[in-house]
């Protein structure tokens, strides 16, 4: 396969490195030099100046420091003659820091050490030619071929300049390591970015985050409390190094180290040879070691309390998408685990607080009602004729009130159909065999929801008045099963729909009785 394909010429496709939500990564190779590079294509459309600057930015905070040894090289950049835009890449076949913690578990402090100083020179670098990051992790400091790190995705770079106020929505958050201010919306600073790098170096060695447990989820406000606790000292670790980590982590950014310099240089004099009380390392249970261990360019030593190869570190993301609506982000809850994408927990707010429509709770009791939880059924029902599905409407109007999303996790409260609302359901359906998850992002994409939320089914369910409304000003969604209803057994997926903008009363799409 060559990109001549996607519009960019000069370039021909190796492989798939890897895959996200808005963009895929290829290995390519750069024709006129021969040299293997990291082309990432973004899926999204630069529709608007907003998405254009986001673009700009990304690429100027990038360009600007590509030359620092420990900042991943950008050699080109553009826009296709369709919108998406495209960036090329310095080639760092090491994967990222968060792929080598999932493989192997925490690293050796001293490498630890030296890492985080050498990320701190990077982001010293950036903080003076006016740059912050803002999504510092251990998946965003990458691992080229000769095993250097080097700082990566300034997709979320902001470049202040005097008299310019910063946004401080939060198109894209990283609950695990971003710092307490972040979830109160203030302005992002140079101390935000020195804690979420020592956040980032405490968890290389610890296996997971401070603060946040193994598996499980929190809600935002617990998420903030626990940013006020003390951080544990690091087992069998000096505790010098968990003081300079400390310092850096302070929940008021005027107790923090004052600059990405300062934290260099106080890693930089840690002697991690004198264990000056240190806390002694647990025994951990027996590990089972892979048939085939993974290659790594980084030396391979595991610890003696490397993480289970089951775990699986979730990409923790933070959007909030509403209609008409404007929420306050604290009633969500922050999935944080590493179990598999299809054990998340999500809010229990959601179509269980009241999904009968009588007020009774839905889970194990409504499971018995055919298996979705609320009276159902097929009749007149353009669901039903998608096949191999086993869709169904409900059989009363379902109406709801703006969504928020967390993580993929959604919080959603039922609401009254003769009311103001933007969400209505138009379909229902038992979650795909091969898409068993409560996580709308890992739902809103699988085949099957495609073919049953969609703007033909929307269409052909539409009732009374709602005939009138052109099915191409219909925003369609999917709405997963809550926690409780998942953990209940109850794993079934609604279609919902809005006209886009707008608030809508009455039901468009079932009787209301």
């Amino acid at each position: 396969m060559q990109f001549e394909r996607t519009g960019v010429p000069g370039y021909e496709v190796v492989e798939v490195l890897g895959q996200g939500g808005f963009a895929t990564v290829y290995r390519a190779r750069q024709l006129a030099v021969g040299r293997e590079v990291a082309l990432k294509m973004d899926s999204r459309v630069l529709a608007t100046d907003r998405d254009r600057q986001r673009f700009l930015r990304e690429v100027t905070a990038a360009g600007q420091l590509s030359g620092h040894p420990h900042v991943v090289a950008v050699y080109d950049a553009g826009v296709l003659d369709d919108g998406r835009p495209f960036m090329v890449l310095e080639l760092c076949s090491g994967g990222s820091l968060g792929d080598r913690l999932h493989r192997q578990g925490p690293l050796p402090a001293a490498e630890a050490r030296d890492i985080g100083v050498r990320i701190a020179d990077a982001l010293a670098a950036a903080h003076a030619g006016g740059v912050l990051h803002r999504d510092i992790k251990p998946g965003n400091i990458m691992i080229d071929r000769y095993g250097n790190v080097g700082l990566a995705d300034f997709g979320l770079a902001a470049m202040p300049r005097p008299g310019q106020e910063l946004s401080v929505t939060r198109e894209a958050l990283t609950p695990a390591y971003a710092p307490p201010e972040a979830f109160r919306l203030a302005e992002p600073t140079p101390a935000g970015d020195v804690y979420s790098l020592a956040a980032t170096i405490y968890a290389l060695v610890h296996g997971r985050p401070p603060h946040f447990p193994q598996e499980g989820s929190l809600g935002i406000a617990e998420v903030i409390v626990r940013h006020t606790w003390p951080l544990a000292d690091l087992p069998g670790v000096s505790p010098r190094f968990t003081e300079v980590l400390r310092h850096a982590m302070a929940p008021d950014p005027a107790d923090r180290l004052p600059s990405a310099a300062a934290l260099r240089e106080a890693l930089a004099a840690v002697d991690l040879a004198d264990p000056g009380g240190a806390t002694p390392a647990p025994v951990p249970a027996s590990v089972p070691v892979p048939a085939v261990a993974p290659p790594s360019v980084l030396p391979t030593t595991v610890p003696s309390s490397a993480a289970s190869p089951r775990r699986k570190k979730a990409r923790l993301r933070v959007s909030v998408a509403a209609v008409a609506v404007v929420v306050v982000g604290t009633g969500g809850t922050v999935a944080y685990q590493y179990l598999p994408p299809s054990t998340t927990e999500a809010p229990t707010t959601g179509p269980s607080a009241s999904a009968s429509g009588t007020g009774e709770p839905s889970g194990s009791a409504q499971a018995a009602n055919a298996g979705f939880g609320v009276p159902t059924t097929t009749e007149d029902c353009p669901a039903a004729n998608i096949a191999g599905l086993d869709g169904r409407c409900t059989t009363t109007a379902e109406c709801w009130g703006g969504m928020v999303v967390i993580v993929g996790i959604v919080s959603v409260n039922r609401s009254d159909c003769l009311v103001s609302h933007p969400w209505e359901t138009f379909a229902i359906a038992p979650l795909p065999s091969t898409g068993m998850t409560n996580n709308q992002r890992e739902l809103e994409n699988h085949p099957d929801v495609l073919n049953l939320c969609s703007l033909k089914v929307l269409a052909e369910s539409r009732r009374g008045d709602a005939v009138k409304i052109d099915p191409a000003r219909w925003t369609v969604d999917v709405l997963p099963p809550t926690q409780t209803e998942y953990a209940d057994g109850l794993r079934v997926m609604r279609c919902v729909a809005t006209i886009t903008g707008e608030q809508s009363t009455g039901a468009h799409f079932r009787p209301r009785s």
